[in-house]
Formats: structure tokens, C-alpha cells, sequence
């Protein structure tokens, strides 16, 4: 049977689970406890989803392969049937803010 090494995962988590005991306790004042605000992403409505595509001058299949998502679901948010998830609107957002990094115009000569 091998020794676990000194810096085990299994180790780590008794150390962890030790370090909080004790400051339950009052034995200690190494716990350290972090509050971290992560503001809603932005609405996006249906004139806003089309107003970004078309900036970015997508067809709504190529905007959904951008984004992840089907055409039809496209579709639906710029006909106000559906409305984007959180994690589309976040990057709804991060698109807008910075377009050039996510679509890359060709020249075709």
C-alpha cells in the first residue's frame, strides 16, 4: 500500500476542516472569510438581441453559433417569445462591450 504524499488532497482537507474547528473554537484567528458582490448581468430584450446582431452584422444562424445557441433561439429572443438565461446575457454583454474580439471581419478581393 502506498503512503499518501505530504501534500494529499486528503491531507489539505484534514488540515482545513482542522484550521476551522479551531477557530470555532476560538483558538485561532487564522480563518479568513471573503464576501464577494457578482452583480445580475443586464437585461436583454428582444430589440436589444437584434440591435447587437445586427451590429455585428450576423445572420441569426451565425449569431447563434457565436453565442452557442440554435437559430430558432435567436429567433425567439428577437421576437420577445424567449427571454435569454443569465449565462446568455452575461455574454450578450461581454460581446457588446468589445465586439472585435469575438467577430473578425474578412476582406474578399
Amino acid at each position: 500500500m502506498r503512503k499518501p504524499s505530504k501534500n494529499s488532497l486528503g491531507d489539505l482537507l484534514v488540515q482545513s476542516l482542522t484550521e476551522v474547528r479551531e477557530a470555532a473554537r476560538g483558538r485561532t484567528t487564522k480563518l479568513t472569510v471573503k464576501t464577494v458582490d457578482i452583480p445580475e448581468p443586464p437585461e436583454y430584450d428582444a430589440r436589444s438581441v437584434h440591435k447587437l446582431r445586427d451590429r455585428l452584422g450576423l445572420s441569426q444562424g451565425l449569431f447563434g453559433k457565436l453565442l452557442g445557441v440554435s437559430r430558432k433561439l435567436v429567433e425567439a429572443w428577437e421576437a420577445g417569445t424567449r427571454k435569454p438565461s443569465p449565462m446568455a446575457r452575461r455574454l450578450l454583454d461581454a460581446i457588446a462591450r468589445e465586439p472585435n474580439a469575438y467577430v473578425r471581419r474578412s476582406r474578399v478581393a
